[in-house]
């Protein structure tokens, strides 16, 4: 009952930290920022053409200019207030993908974006700032936006002057939400990838944590790349472009590796498909960008299509891996997944919903892409990460406490007394688990030579010490086998699944080889072993007893070989 209630008060605590971190957010994004109004809204008055056609609409944040295919030039015109009262004047506005130039009076005083344009690379979003001379005000000023990409933006953003300084604190100020929520997930997923080595290698190559590291990353990194802030904060909008695009293309690859990290035999081979395949696409998608056969903006589209249906197939088999835990009698690990299943829900609504509003902005609405946010995203992203990492601390602190209450009732149940192996009760229990699982593994089946000849001969106490010293070889050789049994008397057993059932070859002639060490330094009596081994896939319907029979088989016949040299030795001699 102690357990229940304990399992209930951390559950509850981690969630009202999260609620917590939502409130101060929300306040913070309160603070009032009286300094903002010393910044001139250039939002009236401006004359707007698309293509030399001179559009019904003076307001460039409320003016529909459809969307804005490569070459497509939107053009602004508008008359400068005064601006002598400021010490640095600053011209501020935010551009998608365009070739931007900016002149007064038909002086160009600012360019950006041709030479990347012109060698084939892809011109980035950026953060303007654009100095201007108190002279300027009374002058005619104009923006002109030319579309680099197919698709290339929609919607305009608002136009401001002040004081530069002003512009930036103003820019930070204005999105403080996301850059915060940003840098916390930045700053947690380096803090994940950090710690991760230690469960690596302490923890049976656990590799949640660092899959847990790389989406809060991610995520942080596409928060902070959607808004510009990268480029806002260092000056680099092509970082900013690259940070935006590269996190964007491998969050629904680190969430594969994580769900492929959690579960086991078919799911996890198909989460590793999808994951091996997706990680594949980016670096094709990578190497054609470098080639300048594509740029790597264009296949935004392909991939997020590809992301939806494999989020379809992640949550219909999660949910279905729920529905069984439920009506098994394995439940210590439920709540872990129902709460990772709960942020991902999150993540994945919360993410749809920016994506429609995203694409009813950017083609039906005057707003635009520009002007588009994705604020319901980066609320969803931080439940997400959060219950990524109540999920992963339950996991491991429960299931810690479970193995360990549970230890020595397995260790007396399912232990062989003389060699500390898995006796053949708990060697049943797996093969039932394997054939369940219906994944990739080997069976090795030994024979220890001449147990009954050293126990007539020399006695039962030494024919013990030889079972042992066998039972510690193969422990020796198999040391990262998933099972080393005593099936009993001189009948041993091991399994191997996965990456490790490949290496059965290889760790045979292992075995030997410490055999041959083991017996240059034993002078009552010498190991020798018969062997046979089978794969899974050896037989059609992917029970482990038979995988046993056939490996055991394989073992008699070369037991038979062996008496066969021996009652030759006898005869020759």
């Amino acid at each position: 009952m102690k357990y229940k209630y304990d399992r209930k008060l951390f559950v509850a605590a981690a969630f009202a930290l999260l609620f917590a971190l939502l409130i101060l957010m929300g306040s913070f994004s309160n603070i009032e920022t009286p300094f903002l109004n010393t910044i001139i809204d250039l939002n009236d008055n401006w004359q707007i053409s698309l293509n030399g056609n001179v559009l019904d609409s003076h307001n460039p944040s409320k003016t529909n200019i459809g969307v804005i295919d490569e070459g497509d030039v939107v053009e602004l015109t508008t008359t400068l207030p005064s601006i002598s009262d400021y010490a640095d004047p600053c011209l501020s506005f935010y551009a998608i993908h365009s070739l931007i130039e900016v002149s007064i009076d038909d002086e160009v005083i600012y360019s950006f974006g041709h030479e990347a344009y012109e060698a084939g690379r892809t011109v980035p979003k950026t953060h303007t700032a654009i100095p201007l001379k108190r002279e300027y005000g009374g002058k005619t000023l104009k923006i002109s936006l030319t579309g680099a990409k197919a698709s290339a933006f929609s919607g305009l953003s608002s136009i401001f002057i002040g004081e530069r300084k002003d512009t930036f604190v103003g820019g930070i100020i204005v999105r403080r939400l996301s850059i915060l929520s940003g840098i916390f997930l930045i700053s947690l997923g380096f803090l994940l990838i950090i710690l991760s080595p230690y469960l690596l290698f302490y923890h049976n190559n656990d590799t949640r944590l660092v899959f847990s590291g790389f989406i809060s990353l991610f995520l942080g990194f596409y928060i902070m790349s959607y808004y510009g802030l990268i480029d806002l904060l260092i000056g680099n909008p092509t970082l900013n472009t690259i940070c935006e695009y590269v996190s964007l293309y491998n969050i629904p690859t680190c969430i594969l590796g994580y769900l492929m990290s959690v579960f086991s035999g078919k799911k996890k081979q198909l989460f590793r498909f999808m994951f091996i395949t997706n990680l594949t696409l980016f670096i094709i998608i990578i190497i054609l960008h470098i080639s300048q056969a594509v740029r790597f903006t264009d296949f935004t589209m392909p991939l997020h299509t590809l992301a939806a249906v494999e989020s379809s197939i992640a949550m219909y088999l999660i949910a279905k891996n729920l529905i069984n835990k439920k009506t098994s009698s394995d439940k210590k690990f439920l709540l872990s997944d129902s709460i990772f299943l709960l942020g991902l829900s999150i993540f994945m609504i919360a993410s749809l919903i920016d994506i429609v509003i995203y694409n009813y902005n950017k083609y039906f609405s005057a707003a635009g892409e520009a002007n588009s946010d994705i604020t319901i995203t980066t609320i969803g992203a931080l439940i997400f990460v959060s219950c990524l990492l109540i999920s992963y601390l339950y996991y491991n602190i429960y299931s810690s406490n479970f193995e360990t209450m549970q230890s020595h009732i397995v260790n007396l149940a399912y232990t062989d007394a003389l060699t500390g192996l898995a006796n053949r009760a708990r060697c049943e229990q797996v093969m039932a688990i394997l054939s369940e699982d219906r994944g990739t593994y080997t069976i090795v089946s030994l024979d220890l030579n001449k147990l009954k000849q050293v126990n007539d001969t020399l006695g039962h106490h030494e024919g013990d010490r030889l079972i042992v010293g066998f039972a510690t070889i193969l422990s020796e050789c198999f040391w990262d086998a998933n099972l080393i049994g005593r099936m009993g008397g001189d009948e041993f057993i091991v399994v191997m699944t996965d990456e490790h059932a490949l290496n059965c070859t290889k760790r045979i002639h292992e075995l030997y080889n410490i055999i041959s060490e083991w017996n240059s330094k034993e002078q009552s009596f010498q190991y020798s072993t018969s062997y046979g081994y089978a794969y899974s896939y050896e037989v059609p319907n992917g029970l482990a007893s038979e995988v046993y029979m056939l490996a055991d088989s394989r073992m008699y016949e070369m037991k038979k070989e062996h008496r066969s040299d021996n009652s030759k030795e006898v005869e020759n001699a």
